[in-house]
């Protein structure tokens, strides 16, 4: 069963685009620090974030080990964003929504923070190089030009690699995306390693659910559907799994890496979903903690709990760590 699935799934993506992914090896990154430090959003029962607590209500664990919060803050410091635009498919109708959605997220920034803006399909490129001027950056979002396939960990990578890299401080990319890789050469799991050894955290702006109704339409894709259901002689909705799937792969990048998912049923809903991340990116506490010398663990898991009641804590739930004991 899992193998008529996994040619479902296969056929589907086949539709959605022609080009195969090859696979290559996970590139190996190294991280020199004495502190880590841990970007931490907090929200309340109605995911209303919360802004005036204190360092005593939160708890740290390292490897399920508790440590100590060495230095906690509320994060004011200039922020270095990437708009990273998905503008593979047929995004030919959407691309004035997008570019106002992205406008107003920037204005929501001060004039230290620094924005960049990469487009990509089956290729990147960039629209802005770092800049804080909204007026370039509305001149450089209005070249978008909807492209094809889809290289979405590719650009994920290159971004980080290419705009991130010599970036210090607090850094983020905003993923606008529907999450429906078909041309890259780079594998999930790659895009996490560097992120996670980068602390670049990832905030998805899914369009998912904007693209499942129209691949629901599709005959080709209906048929394989009823041809599925006939072979396993039951009755599943499998475009509906495909894209859960799709989703959670997104929401796992997103939260392993500290940012979050969010998915907006429609075009009216994109501009206050970006509203809702710029708020959540000048409203972060900063947690650090000095992990264990002698660990020989390269990416160590964290958990960050609060003792608000009914407090939801967001934070990137890995770092990359090569113990001072072991540096050459």
């Amino acid at each position: 069963m899992v193998v008529q699935r996994l040619l479902f799934y296969f056929c589907v993506w086949l539709i959605h685009s022609t080009s195969l992914t090859y696979p290559q090896q996970p590139p190996r990154f190294t991280t020199q620090a004495d502190y880590v430090r841990v970007p931490v959003s907090v929200f309340d029962a109605r995911g209303r974030l919360l802004l005036q607590l204190e360092r005593a209500q939160f708890t740290l664990f390292d490897e399920e080990e508790p440590r100590q919060i060495d230095n906690f803050l509320l994060d004011e410091s200039p922020i270095f964003v990437v708009l990273l635009l998905d503008v593979s498919g047929s995004v030919k109708d959407e691309l004035k929504p997008i570019t106002e959605a992205a406008l107003g997220f920037a204005r929501a920034f001060g004039p230290n923070d620094r924005f960049a803006a990469v487009a990509f399909s089956d290729e990147m490129v960039v629209l802005q190089e770092w800049t804080n001027d909204l007026r370039a950056l509305r001149r450089s979002i209005r070249k978008l030009r909807p492209g094809y396939r889809t290289a979405l960990y590719d650009a994920l990578l290159n971004t980080s690699q290419e705009k991130l890299k010599r970036v210090s401080g607090k850094k983020a990319i905003i993923l606008l995306t529907d999450g429906l890789d078909n041309e890259s050469q780079s594998s999930h799991e790659d895009v996490v390693r560097h992120l996670i050894s980068s602390s670049v955290s990832v905030y998805v702006i899914s369009r998912t659910r904007f693209v499942h109704p129209e691949v629901a339409k599709s005959e080709r894709v209906a048929f394989l559907n009823r041809v599925m259901n006939d072979v396993l002689q039951e009755e599943s909705d499998f475009v509906e799994i495909y894209f859960r799937e799709k989703e959670s792969a997104m929401s796992q990048l997103a939260e392993v890496t500290g940012g979050r998912a969010l998915f907006p049923k429609g075009l009216d809903e994109l501009k206050g979903t970006y509203l809702q991340v710029a708020r959540e990116l000048k409203n972060q506490y900063v947690l650090t903690f000095r992990p264990a010398l002698e660990s020989e663990l390269e990416f160590r898991r964290i958990q960050v709990r609060c003792s608000k009641v009914a407090a939801t804590v967001s934070h990137r739930r890995q770092y990359h760590w090569t113990s001072p004991l072991s540096r050459p």
